[in-house]
């Protein structure tokens, strides 16, 4: 067991050839930090809600829109276009893509990027399935039908699958936030109402409604000289 803490100068109890510093974390110290204060998704910071957005590119091929995101603890930042390439269509048969963010620790990767994952040619197809592990880890951007026959990709070949929580949620705090607590707080009032139905306390507070009901349809019909001559 170990309390770690962060950041803090680090001071080398080492050798200049061979600094060992006693105040250092990992990369997977600072991916667990990350996932205290974070939820697996993409940012939505755009107001055209573009974050990550595939869309048409030329030929077989489409286009991920620059966003942000957030990946078992590893952050990724997107700060241009990038075209990625489809595999040619079949002649006779269709298929699904699906565009990923694809978190990968393999010493050859280390990094979050945007892939193709090629489905499988079907009568019935389907996307692939994605990887979702501790140490590879996908979101599904979108879908990306590919006719048999084809030869370019346009908007309506492409459905968004951003929003999606089990494909691609949005970025949100790992503590409640202002909406959570707001929908918490509906959930105890119904509690608290249903607790409440039968009850002598829920009787009671039922027959002030229904006398505030019946004031509210008399008072219209006293004439104000009336009213005034009560005080």
């Amino acid at each position: 067991m170990a309390f770690y803490s962060y950041p803090f100068e680090s001071k080398n109890t080492g050798t200049p050839t061979d600094p060992i510093y006693d105040r250092a974390i990992t990369a997977e110290d600072e991916r667990h930090f990350n996932k205290l204060r974070y939820k697996n998704g993409i940012f939505i910071e755009s107001t055209s809600n573009s974050d990550f957005q595939v869309v048409p590119g030329n030929g077989l091929s489409v286009v991920v829109k620059p966003g942000g995101c957030h990946i078992e603890g590893a952050l990724g930042y997107n700060d241009n276009d990038i075209t990625l390439t489809l595999e040619p269509s079949n002649s006779s048969l269709p298929r699904i893509d699906r565009v990923v963010l694809r978190f990968n620790t393999s010493v050859d990767v280390r990094s979050i990027m945007a892939y193709v994952k090629t489905g499988t040619m079907s009568q019935n197809p389907q996307p692939p399935e994605l990887t979702q592990q501790d140490n590879l880890y996908e979101f599904g951007l979108a879908d990306i039908t590919i006719p048999k026959g084809a030869t370019y990709i346009s908007a309506t070949n492409i459905r968004d699958t951003r929003m999606i929580d089990n494909l691609c949620p949005k970025v949100v705090p790992a503590i409640p936030y202002v909406t959570q607590l707001g929908e918490l707080y509906d959930s105890y009032q119904q509690l608290i109402e249903s607790a409440l139905n039968g009850t002598t306390a829920g009787t009671l507070q039922n027959n002030i409604n229904a006398l505030s009901t019946r004031l509210d349809g008399i008072e219209p019909a006293i004439p104000n000289s009336d009213i005034e001559k009560m005080f």
